[in-house]
């Protein structure tokens, strides 16, 4: 066996050891360094994290379907609100908003329950197409929403002038396809079928409508009808509408619904065939004939717009998923309307 003579490494002189030395302190520095570096990125992160994002709101799938219809959008929608409401004074202005004479509003902060604008928060008005609001509301609890409702002669709508989506007496559909009506396109005669099928009657269903908004602290507001026709004695005021969307936003199924662009409504006529009726949005927001500012999503709202009754109300949320509810009533016109949710809907992003 040939045997190998390893040749043996000379030891370092001094010069050397110090100069090796002075590296492995260097490195050791330089990481030092680059580990507090590090663990200052990751805190910085953290905080940011946590500033950006107040009361952690949950990502809301819009893709699946809902009510039977299919939305390709995807909206945040604000987790465990319930506990607090927003508290502000009648009268509070915002730079950027600027109400017509005689005008109702107000825009709420349901993330930091507060009230940034308010006019006449507590003055009676009309509820109009937002008492539609309160009927998906209660239908949708006194109901099973796949439940079968045969429509009679009482719930159909003749002649124009009103919001329908055409269903016959002896119609065989489901409570979930008529709240997909309602609070997509305001069909009252979806809003007829679900009054009569959950009260009883109307009448029997508007005094559910008002044990509900009493509930809900709506201690200004009365109900006489599920669609909101008019009527002098039913009345609600701004800050009634806010609680009503407080409400909703604990059912997550019919903030879906409300955003949908347009929907198909699935039914059983009265000779047994099977038949679909195609259902736009009446919410000009999410339809998108009416522009929403830069990192708004609107969740969905109802509008209505004549000679005599300009009125909006909205639920949106900004880029940071802070939640937010835009109220307008008495505007002078449409295009007053529509100019003061705009403005209020530019405060909402920081």
């Amino acid at each position: 066996m040939k045997c190998i003579n390893k040749k043996k490494r000379k030891p370092m002189t001094a010069k050397q050891k110090a100069i090796y030395q002075k590296k492995l302190k260097r490195t050791g520095i330089l990481g030092g360094i680059l580990v507090l570096v590090l663990l200052a990125g990751i805190l910085v992160l953290v905080l940011f994290s946590r500033w950006r994002t107040v009361d952690g709101p949950l990502p809301y799938d819009r893709s699946v379907r809902t009510f039977g219809t299919s939305a390709e959008e995807d909206l945040l929608v604000e987790s465990g609100i319930g506990g607090g409401l927003c508290v502000g004074a009648d009268h509070t202005s915002l730079e950027g908003v600027t109400p017509g004479e005689g005008e109702l509003g107000g825009l709420f902060d349901i993330s930091r329950k507060s009230v940034p604008y308010s006019q006449g928060l507590h003055e009676q008005t009309s509820p109009g197409e937002l008492t539609k609001l309160m009927t998906a509301l209660v239908a949708s609890e006194q109901l099973d929403a796949e439940a079968a409702v045969t429509v009679e002669e009482s719930d159909v709508i003749w002649g124009g002038g009103s919001f329908a989506c055409g269903l016959s007496t002896g119609d065989t559909i489901s409570v979930r396809q008529l709240l997909n009506a309602v609070l997509v396109s305001s069909s009252e005669d979806a809003c007829l079928a679900l009054a009569r099928t959950a009260g009883g009657s109307q009448e029997g269903f508007a005094a559910l409508m008002n044990q509900k908004a009493q509930e809900l602290g709506m201690t200004n507001t009365v109900y006489t009808n599920a669609t909101g026709a008019q009527d002098e004695n039913q009345v609600t005021t701004v800050y009634d509408t806010y609680l009503l969307f407080h409400a909703l936003l604990e059912h997550a199924d019919l903030i879906n619904s409300m955003g949908l662009s347009s929907c198909t409504l699935s039914y059983t006529a009265a000779d047994g065939d099977s038949r679909q009726k195609w259902l736009d949005t009446k919410d000009s927001y999410v339809s998108g004939s009416v522009s929403v500012p830069k990192g708004v999503t609107v969740l969905g709202g109802k509008y209505s717009s004549s000679q005599t009754s300009n009125y909006g109300a909205m639920l949106a949320q900004n880029q940071y998923g802070d939640v937010y509810a835009a109220v307008v009533f008495q505007a002078g016109n449409q295009s007053s309307m529509y100019e003061r949710l705009s403005q209020m809907l530019q405060k909402i992003n920081p």
